[in-house]
């Protein structure tokens, strides 16, 4: 039985590291970010119709910026984004060179699609839904005095104050050529950075992965990559925790109803 464990992990390894590459190589023939492939194959799931969550139909034009993580592409968020449009939503869902910049860069790039949406036709309300480092990245940008002032915000999988596993990979030979030395390196706790004032927390709400200790690198319980601690903040409306891990989480029907459900209710749904 061991044998044929043993046997079992090498074959998924072997797959996994198969399709790593041929995830690459796709990517790199068609000059695209690396991510791209693996983006697009685990997005191909259906859009989640909700009708008891969308919003009324009064006739208000209600808009949804989302912004994916560190490395990944607006692909990452395509379901939740698809989700929402079929619940009444219009979603504007853009991409930002994640490992080129700092955070404020990309808020300043966040900004712009804020901005051209608005001067393209009415909004009456705007919201925003961030995955990972994207969280930080619409914190960053309504630090901004020209941020535009929304009705919620919801962050999934986004370590607030950093994360102890950017502290103890920061160091490592390939983390700056993988990850960028400038955003990814804002991810550690120690970055001054994370001294500020976190904005609209009465509005916002977290969803919260947690896989028991998916990484020894991090105490206690974590989603593998953010700990559950390092994924709320004090002054937060609502969070909810959902057994999923930091990648997947952003593209699982419970944890899109429930970005559905505060952006409805301004709350999650604890009813189980």
């Amino acid at each position: 039985l061991e044998r044929r464990a043993g046997r079992t992990w090498l074959r998924r390894i072997g797959v996994t590291l198969s399709l790593l590459l041929v995830s690459c190589a796709t990517a790199t023939a068609l000059r695209a970010p690396v991510c791209l492939p693996f983006d697009y194959l685990c997005n191909l799931g259906a859009a989640i119709d909700a009708p008891a969550l969308r919003p009324p139909s009064d006739g208000k034009v209600r808009v949804v910026f989302c912004q994916h993580g560190l490395w990944r592409t607006p692909l990452s968020l395509d379901r939740l984004a698809r989700s929402l449009e079929a619940n009444g939503y219009e979603v504007v869902n853009t991409g930002y060179p994640s490992t080129e910049g700092y955070l404020r860069d990309h808020a300043a790039r966040l900004r712009e699609a804020v901005e051209v949406r608005l001067a393209a036709g009415p909004v009456d309300e705007i919201s925003f839904v961030g995955h990972s480092m994207g969280g930080l990245v619409i914190q960053e940008y309504l630090r901004r005095a020209d941020a535009r002032v929304p009705r919620a915000c919801v962050y999934v999988a986004s370590p607030h104050r950093g994360a102890i596993l950017a502290d103890r990979r920061r160091h490592w030979f390939g983390f700056p050529f993988v990850m960028g030395d400038r955003a990814a390196m804002q991810l550690c706790t120690t970055d001054p950075h994370h001294q500020q004032e976190i904005p609209r927390g009465e509005i916002s709400g977290a969803v919260v992965g947690d896989i028991g200790e998916g990484s020894r690198s991090i105490p206690g319980r974590d989603d593998g990559t953010v700990g559950v601690d390092e994924a709320v903040f004090d002054g937060l409306a609502d969070a909810i925790t959902l057994p999923f891990g930091h990648t997947s989480i952003a593209v699982r029907e419970a944890a899109i109803r429930q970005v559905l459900h505060f952006l409805r209710r301004g709350a999650f749904d604890h009813g189980g």
